[in-house]
């Protein structure tokens, strides 16, 4: 593959390549089948994107991820960069870059804000950077989707709450006559038409392109939909036509963090970046009828939680992949059409790999061990679920204990916290990351944020609840997101305790609500290690959860 790969590199006078984990679609959760990137490091991780020269090759990961790159990746040919808190991905790309060289990236795999970024970036170093028309990798192997010819889905209004020619004419309104509006992004493809289809694990939206104008909206597809089936605004047309779509005009907006660099060469000289991302905007913001479907989505999924727990209550011997194997058949029988994410299911030292993702067959759950789970699934209205609980087998050590007891703590006061119409997520992260500080558990990492939002897919943004730019964003009602503090140890394992909440008002303030009401473990926690504050919030949360 890499002796390919650089051959590669000779025939097109490029020093180094870019290869991604997303496809042109830019989804973050992309198929292994279809992700480049497996196949040059075979790193599995959701994201984390490679470089390649002539001599090196740098597999990229986030804190999320760094024992598991170790892990998967042949460490005598990969580096394995592990990005820290507050470090880019795109500075430390360039720093590894030799001045005057050529750098290729996939067109229709990198957002045109990254290749600005990169452009710029290598410029100071007198770098160029390549465009390329096709894969490399595609070259080498076959890339490719799965094909379940599951149909589309359309959702009713009593859980979209918006029909799709709503949502058309609150959007629509905005635009000009002479100004198209290009949407490429497919969760919010899947939003505004209310289609939902679960072809892709772990997705409930569908590949297509979204064009808006005045008085009409195309959607371009190969999916099987008549467009007035969508609304009265709608049509559909194939997606070998969507680089036809702008023949004629003068003008298109478009979201430069969404579009890929591919796309917006179609639309260069009649490009205007659009003042909003509006469906993304209007999408973060729930409605009654989405908080209502979500509380729904939450009890059965906290279902799934409980009937897990009490199973490792019992005696009887589980594998980690026997439990993950259990969560699954739990959520299907619940109603879920699919998972919303792959189960993270870790026993033991590896509950410190924060997004475990191949629970073992070979691995027992033992007395003493930490298990943690992390699931999620989509329901009927394809919105996703996310929630994490981590459990002690048997009794608890006092170290056990009192790293449960930490992210509790962390959990606790910043689901608490006091929200103005000026909080942010960065301020909720900042809560529990001091509580860490505090804790003198120093050799312990917190390497990813507090949370994220959560919508058709089950990372959205806005919001984002982390120190990263991203989180300094202020939190408004309706908006769904995680508070998911953790702490982890290579060698001991880890803790991560994740709530998927809302934003909403109580007699006139804004109060942080629950969606999910699953228990703490109670013999996993040392109450002298709570002051009385979060000993009261304890045992309002236990009991509202039935204990």
């Amino acid at each position: 593959m890499l002796k390919k790969l650089r051959e590669i590199l000779e025939q097109n006078s490029l020093d180094y390549l870019l290869i991604n984990t997303t496809d042109e679609f830019l989804v973050e959760y992309n198929e292994l089948s279809n992700c480049a990137r497996y196949f040059v490091t075979g790193f599995s991780g959701s994201t984390g994107d490679v470089l390649l020269s002539k001599d090196k090759v740098w597999q990229f990961v986030d804190g999320r991820y760094h024992e598991q790159a170790d892990k998967e990746c042949d460490l005598k040919t990969v580096s394995v960069v592990k990005l820290q808190l507050g470090q880019t991905f795109s500075e430390e790309l360039v720093d590894r870059i030799e001045k005057g060289s050529v750098l290729g990236v996939v067109s229709k795999k990198v957002s045109l804000n990254f290749f600005e970024t990169l452009k710029s970036k290598l410029s100071k170093k007198k770098c160029k950077i390549k465009p390329l028309d096709f894969e490399p990798v595609s070259k080498i192997v076959e890339l490719k989707s799965a094909n379940n010819d599951k149909p589309l889905e359309h959702i009713d209004i009593s859980i979209s709450g918006l029909s799709a020619d709503e949502k058309f004419k609150k959007i629509s309104r905005k635009f000009k006559k002479d100004e198209l509006y290009l949407e490429t992004n497919l969760e919010n493809i899947a939003y505004f038409t209310n289609c939902r289809q679960y072809k892709t694990p772990f997705s409930s939206t569908f590949k297509a392109k979204l064009v808006l104008c005045k008085n009409a909206a195309c959607v371009y597809t190969d999916e099987k939909i008549d467009g007035r089936s969508i609304g009265c605004h709608f049509w559909v047309r194939p997606l070998k036509d969507f680089d036809r779509a702008f023949d004629g005009v003068s003008r298109v907006l478009f979201n430069p963090s969404s579009i890929n660099y591919y796309d917006y060469s179609l639309i260069k000289g009649k490009a205007q970046e659009s003042p909003k991302d509006y469906i993304k905007e209007m999408k973060a913001i729930k409605n009654d009828a989405e908080i209502a479907h979500f509380k729904k989505n939450y009890k059965r999924t906290d279902v799934v939680v409980n009937k897990t727990s009490e199973l490792l209550k019992t005696k009887n011997s589980f594998s980690e992949l026997d439990l993950s194997d259990f969560v699954e058949k739990e959520f299907l029988s619940q109603g879920a059409k699919q998972l919303s994410f792959k189960t993270i299911l870790a026993a033991g030292a590896n509950s410190s790999v924060i997004h475990y993702s191949h629970p073992d067959k070979n691995v027992k759950v033992k007395d003493g061990d930490f298990v943690l789970l992390d699931c999620g699934g989509h329901f009927e209205g394809g919105y996703s679920t996310d929630i994490t609980r981590t459990f002690v087998k048997g009794n608890a050590s006092s170290m056990q204990k009192r790293v449960y007891t930490t992210v509790l703590k962390m959990f606790l006061n910043a689901y608490h916290y006091k929200i103005t119409p000026r909080t942010t997520g960065f301020t909720l992260d900042k809560v529990a990351r001091k509580i860490h500080r505090q804790s003198g558990l120093r050799d312990f990492n917190f390497n990813h944020g507090l949370g994220h939002g959560v919508g058709i897919s089950v990372h959205e943004n806005p919001p984002t609840i982390s120190s990263s730019k991203s989180g300094k964003r202020v939190l408004k009602p309706n908006m769904v997101f995680t508070i998911e503090p953790g702490l982890y140890k290579t060698g001991f394992g880890g803790v991560r305790l994740e709530n998927s909440v809302y934003l909403t008002k109580v007699n006139g303030e804004l109060k942080i609500e629950s969606l999910s009401h699953v228990p703490f473990q109670e013999e996993a926690i040392d109450y002298s290690l709570l002051n009385e504050q979060e000993k009261a919030w304890l045992k309002d949360w236990q009991k509202q959860a039935g204990l």
